[in-house]
């Protein structure tokens, strides 16, 4: 198996003009690959294909990266996985109301290591659909045996952010507790929460993608 991390912005014009799919097929066969895992976005919330449902990279200006990889590789016998990032510093960005907040009202992209990279989004806001919409628009649209959906998860911190309070709100009639207190059956109840507000959305894309593919494997 392969992976490419391609976590690339689109500052500069001149990033992905000289890429060529052929080559890439091309240089895995050569070393052997007969998995290619392929990313189909970034932690940036940049798309490798021309998506109808969020920013394709500019950098592609049109081209189906994805596509193209997928056929180049298929035609030398790979099986192919494709990797999509649940974080989106481009959604985090474009939708402030979707925003994970910390305890401290901040984002992911000023508390995580003060870096421009980290934009992610509360999996209770309408981000998660967001999300499904892509997942569904890939089913639809490629031929693969696997996806795998990385950094899905709650980053680094509790999430206090509007949709969160007012979902936990209406499932217990409470308000979020603000300590992290193991000894406290509120903070339990709360994690408890949590861990089904997860699982529930893993559930989701697993569901979607396989509605889709049947046999389709979900990482």
């Amino acid at each position: 198996g392969n992976l490419v991390d391609m976590h690339i912005p689109e500052w500069n014009p001149e990033f992905l003009q000289a890429i060529d799919a052929e080559q890439y097929a091309a240089l895995l066969e050569k070393a052997g690959v007969n998995a290619a895992y392929l990313y189909a976005s970034s932690c940036l919330g940049l798309c490798y294909w021309p998506t109808r449902v969020g920013h394709p990279h500019a950098g592609l200006k049109g081209r189906d990266f994805v596509g193209d990889r997928i056929r180049a590789c298929r035609a030398r016998g790979m099986a192919v996985i494709l990797y999509h990032n649940w974080w989106s510093k481009w959604a985090y960005d474009k939708h402030p109301d979707w925003r994970f907040v910390n305890a401290r009202g901040m984002g992911t992209a000023e508390y995580m290591w003060r870096s421009n990279r980290y934009g992610v989004c509360c999996l209770n806001s309408p981000y998660a659909d967001f999300f499904l919409a892509q997942i569904e628009e890939l089913c639809r649209s490629y031929d693969f045996e696997g996806l795998w959906i990385d950094m899905i998860a709650w980053p680094y911190s509790v999430c206090f952010c509007g949709h969160c309070r007012r979902r936990y709100r209406e499932e217990t009639g409470r308000e979020l507790p603000r300590v992290v207190n193991w000894e406290d059956p509120l903070w339990v109840s709360f994690q408890r929460r949590r861990e089904a507000w997860l699982a529930e959305l893993l559930a989701r894309v697993t569901a979607t993608a396989r509605r889709l593919k049947p046999g389709v494997t979900v990482g």
